[in-house]
């Protein structure tokens, strides 16, 4: 066979793969071999408050919602419309908040509650991908997580009563299942909603808190890459 014959199948053969390759990544528009996504929400916790006491009773404090806002990072997905693939994730929580009230001291008074709480978690498993249209996917993915969270308390009182402070910092193990759904806003691009479910087991009862974690979040996200 000459050279050019040999050329000729070579190209041919280059042409075919690379058809069949676009072929069965219709749905992908990206040359890299991950996904990124940003994710900006807030999370709703069961039930996550702390007691604490001013002297001659006790105080609740409501931490249950806190802001969020995170990344998560996917292998390229395999499949055509429906694909799968795995991820990684992160998801930092801050909250600040201070109370004034009226408490019965040595001569009656005002007591300042200063509490700051924040978190971040770590995880990571398996996800799937469904395209609805050419510009339109659900997804949902699921595994374990780690958190780490510090909570702080601090009570400022008027009259002559010392000030206290009260602070844990926990770690907990847990699962995670998020799911969302996306539109294309350019040709690399997509934008859309998506909820998340994760329970941890961290143990706040140190400073009058719950032993677990929780809850369900909501976010917008942008995801690049698909």
């Amino acid at each position: 066979m000459s050279i050019n014959k040999l050329t000729l199948a070579g190209l041919t053969a280059l042409f075919l793969s690379s058809a069949a390759t676009a072929q069965y990544h219709k749905y992908d528009d990206w040359n890299e071999n991950y996904t990124v996504q940003a994710l900006l929400g807030a999370v709703k916790y069961d039930d996550l408050k702390f007691t604490t006491s001013d002297g001659t009773e006790n105080v609740e404090i409501d931490m249950s919602t806190i802001p969020q806002l995170g990344g998560a990072w996917g292998t390229i997905p395999q499949g055509d419309k429906f694909q799968y693939g795995l991820e990684a994730s992160f998801l930092l929580g801050f909250k600040f908040d201070k109370i004034n009230y009226a408490y019965f001291g040595e001569n009656g008074a005002f007591l300042s509650i200063s509490t700051s709480m924040w978190m971040i978690d770590f995880a990571g498993g398996g996800y799937a991908n469904f395209w609805l249209t050419d510009s339109m996917r659900i997804y949902g993915a699921g595994g374990p997580l780690m958190i780490f969270s510090n909570y702080r308390s601090e009570r400022d009182y008027e009259d002559d009563t010392p000030n206290t402070t009260s602070t844990e910092s926990v770690f907990g193990i847990g699962v995670y299942a998020r799911t969302g759904i996306e539109f294309r806003v350019h040709q690399r691009g997509y934008l859309g909603l998506g909820a998340r479910w994760n329970w941890a087991n961290a143990d706040f009862s140190e400073v009058g808190g719950n032993t677990k974690l929780s809850g369900i979040a909501a976010f917008v996200t942008y995801t690049a890459g698909l």
